[in-house]
Order: structure tokens, then C-alpha cells, then sequence
């Protein structure tokens, strides 16, 4: 999981600079507000760093719960309670 988490997070730091560009030059330009939202360029761009912040979202879940699992069939195996969380 971790070479996704990696892999990712440098995509989602290359969106962003993508991002940022196209939202400076649309700037310069006078676009702001709704009509940036119009922009074909800088929807797309939106969308794909959207996209790439919920996958990293969903790496973070699965992390999450592989580590749970593994402290659970570690107490297992040392013989410790389980104890039933909420």
C-alpha cells in the first residue's frame, strides 16, 4: 500500500501545480468566481484533484484497517483479550 500512497501523492502534488497555473492565468485574465467554474481547462484539472484527494482518502482507510487487523491477530496471538470497541 505504501508504493500507491507514494505514487498518489506525488500525482496529487502535480495536479495542484497544474491547478494552481491554470487558476493564475485565469486570473490574470480576469476570470474569477463562477465564471472559472465555466472553464473547461480548469474543470477538468479540478475534477482530477478531486479524484486524486478521495483516492488517497481511501488508501488512508485501507491503511487503517490493515493495521487494525494486524494488532487484532497480534493480541491473538500473544493471548490477550479482545475487547469489543464501539
Amino acid at each position: 500500500m505504501l508504493k500507491d500512497r507514494s505514487r498518489i501523492e506525488r500525482q496529487l502534488t502535480f495536479s495542484q501545480q497544474q491547478l494552481s497555473v491554470i487558476e493564475a492565468k485565469l486570473e490574470s485574465d480576469g476570470v474569477t468566481g463562477k465564471a472559472r467554474a465555466k472553464n473547461p481547462v480548469w474543470r477538468k484539472l479540478s475534477a482530477d484533484h478531486r479524484q486524486l484527494r478521495r483516492r488517497l482518502y481511501a488508501v488512508a482507510s485501507v491503511e487503517k484497517r490493515e493495521a487494525d487487523v494486524a494488532q487484532r491477530k497480534l493480541d491473538k496471538a500473544n493471548g490477550v483479550e479482545a475487547t469489543t470497541e464501539a
